[in-house]
C-alpha cells in the first residue's frame, strides 16, 4: 500500500477448498500447510445460509506475503509460487473436495479492475480450479 493511503483497486487471493464433510485439519495434514481460515463444521447463518466447512490458504508467513495486493496478476503469482510444488496433492484434494481460486476485489471507484494475462491464466487453468473474483465496495 502506498503510505497508508488506500489505492482505488485492492486484491485478496486464497487457495479454498470446501464441502460437506471437510476437515480442515486433514486438509492441512495433505498438503502440509497451516490454513489462514478454516470453518470445521456445517454453520447457519441468522439469515438461513448455511456455511459449509472450509479450508483456505493465502500464504500468510511466507516471505512476500501482503494481506492486500494492488495487482491481482502479483497476488496470485505469489501464491501460486507458494504452492507450485504442491500441485499433486491440491490436485488430490481437489478431486475430494470444491477448488476454488478466491480472489476478493475491493474497490472505492468504479473505474478499471484486474487484468490477468495469458500467462496466469494457464498457470492457474492447469490446476483444473475455477477462479472466482467477489467484488467489494470498499470507501477509501
Amino acid at each position: 500500500m502506498n503510505g497508508g493511503v488506500r489505492a482505488n483497486h485492492t486484491y485478496t487471493v486464497a487457495l479454498r477448498f470446501s464441502g460437506d464433510h471437510l476437515e480442515p485439519s486433514a486438509i492441512s495434514a495433505h498438503l502440509n500447510l497451516q490454513p489462514s481460515h478454516t470453518s470445521s463444521q456445517l454453520q447457519h447463518q441468522a439469515s438461513q445460509r448455511r456455511q459449509r466447512p472450509f479450508w483456505a490458504y493465502n500464504g500468510n508467513g511466507e516471505v512476500g506475503f501482503q494481506a492486500e495486493w494492488e495487482s491481482l496478476e502479483e497476488g496470485l503469482n505469489f501464491l501460486l509460487g507458494c504452492l507450485s510444488a504442491r500441485k499433486a496433492e491440491i490436485n488430490a484434494v481437489a478431486s475430494q473436495f470444491d477448488g476454488l481460486w478466491w480472489c476478493g476485489h475491493f474497490q472505492a471507484s468504479f473505474d478499471g479492475g484486474p487484468t490477468l494475462s495469458p500467462g496466469l491464466l494457464a498457470k492457474i487453468a492447469s490446476y483444473g480450479l475455477p477462479l472466482g473474483i467477489d467484488n467489494y465496495f470498499a470507501e477509501s
